[in-house]
């Protein structure tokens, strides 16, 4: 057996060395959000001009390290994140950031597979006293697979004592020493980003939705305004168990309120509240992404309810939530599999929320409920796989509907201001007749 202790000193350098230890054309995984090592690619960025065509691949960044702002970083590195958030849509209008956006279950084949990483570099935890590291809360959905995959891979562990353990299975989330090539020792406090607050849009929307939550459900929720006021909503019900990739700080307090009986989750978005909530609470069952958004592992806990934001939909039912036009806004994550996994769930509801109008860079109000797609478009989620579609302004029920049905349901959710040229609009299409709006 190993001396764990031994490999261990054996094998820990500086920052400074583990960033040389990258080639020119080399393909690195970063890990997610506060697993990042961003003290890495401070120090990476300082040997761009040495480096080439070096891919940094992660999912969403909650600082702003160097490079990701530095257009003297072009050519020498190239910046995927599976996700954007603010700091990747500021890097991406830059020119510096790469849009990338798929399905988050595919995440270790795109990042195996497809562009082949031969580095991992990621903040995991100290080890224990038998000699295995937790590769903490958030790199435990993203990272376990990534660092089994057969391909061969330089491991590099970032060790930050203020990292927090994942909860789980055991052997899901924690590794041997001699899993990894070599150590760097931080200790840093989590980098986070503020949450949005709930807007009263969002606050309407919450409540037509909690009109269709029971005690006993299993509820996914998503980040944003919306996330946090639907958490905010459920204090009034029992036995929640939260089956969701994403967990956000107002799960804390309902938590302790007593209302929640459980938590499945693939990661955080919010403070460090949430942080250590997950790596702490017995309510918290952490687990990979692969599980959490498989639509077949969704759909296998009863009574499934989705709640997703969207950007547009139109009048059939497509929806785009990752994008405006041309112009990438976050990505794919786990929508589809939420919205789809619902359909599979007995007594599964899912639904689609949006804000019925948005204001133009003139100052115009547009409706974001519209007849058709703009040219260039992205469809994130297709209107076959929808239940419920929300608006501050309704519920339009339109699953297994006829697209006529589909239309006049949608129709009414549609800012009031809209509704009458949308229904011209769709009438010239064909799509239906004037008469159908009386049946």
């Amino acid at each position: 057996m190993v001396d764990w202790k031994k490999y261990y000193q054996e094998h820990l350098i500086s920052m400074e060395e583990a960033a040389k230890l990258v080639k020119s054309d080399d393909s690195l995984w970063l890990g997610h959000s506060i697993g990042i090592p961003y003290d890495f690619l401070n120090e990476l960025n300082k040997r761009r001009e040495e480096l080439w065509n070096v891919r940094i691949m992660y999912n969403l960044a909650t600082y702003p390290y160097d490079m990701l702002f530095d257009p003297e970083s072009i050519g020498h590195f190239k910046i995927m994140s599976m996700f954007l958030g603010p700091l990747e849509r500021m890097s991406s209008e830059m020119g510096i950031a790469e849009v990338h956006s798929v399905p988050y279950e595919y995440m270790t084949r795109i990042v195996c597979d497809t562009y082949h990483a031969n580095v991992i570099c990621t903040e995991i935890c100290p080890p224990n006293e038998n000699g295995f590291i937790n590769i903490s809360i958030l790199g435990a959905p993203s990272n376990m697979e990534k660092l089994r995959h057969p391909t061969k891979k330089m491991k590099i562990g970032v060790v930050n004592k203020q990292q927090y353990a994942a909860q789980g299975e055991f052997e899901d989330f924690n590794v041997p020493v001699d899993m990894f090539d070599y150590f760097v020792e931080v200790n840093h406090e989590l980098s986070y980003q503020p949450v949005s607050d709930p807007t009263p849009v969002d606050k309407t929307i919450a409540s037509y939705v909690m009109e269709y939550v029971k005690d006993g459900d299993s509820v996914q929720i998503g980040m944003g305004g919306l996330g946090e006021q639907i958490t905010k909503e459920l204090y009034s019900k029992k036995d929640i168990k939260v089956f969701t990739e994403i967990s956000v700080d107002s799960m804390v307090p309902l938590a302790e309120s007593g209302a929640i009986s459980s938590v499945t989750t693939a990661g955080c978005y919010g403070s460090p509240v949430i942080y250590e909530f997950l790596g702490t609470s017995k309510l918290v069952t952490t687990k990979n992404l692969n599980t959490m958004l498989d639509p077949y592992c969704i759909g296998l806990n009863d009574n499934m309810v989705a709640i997703c934001s969207t950007l547009m939909v139109d009048l059939t039912g497509q929806a785009c939530s990752e994008a405006q036009g041309l112009k990438e806004y976050s990505g794919v994550g786990g929508s589809f599999a939420y919205l789809y996994g619902a359909t599979r769930s007995k007594g599964g509801r899912s639904f689609l929320c949006l804000r019925s109008t948005y204001k133009d860079k003139d100052g115009n109000r547009k409706s974001n409920v519209v007849p058709w797609l703009p040219e260039g478009s992205v469809v994130t989620t297709p209107r076959y796989i929808h239940m419920y579609i929300v608006s501050e302004h309704g519920v339009a029920d339109v699953f297994l509907k006829s697209i006529k049905d589909r239309i006049k349901a949608l129709i009414k959710i549609a800012h009031p201001d809209f509704r009458d040229e949308l229904k011209e609009q769709i009438i010239s299409s064909g799509q239906i007749k004037s008469e159908d709006f009386n049946n």
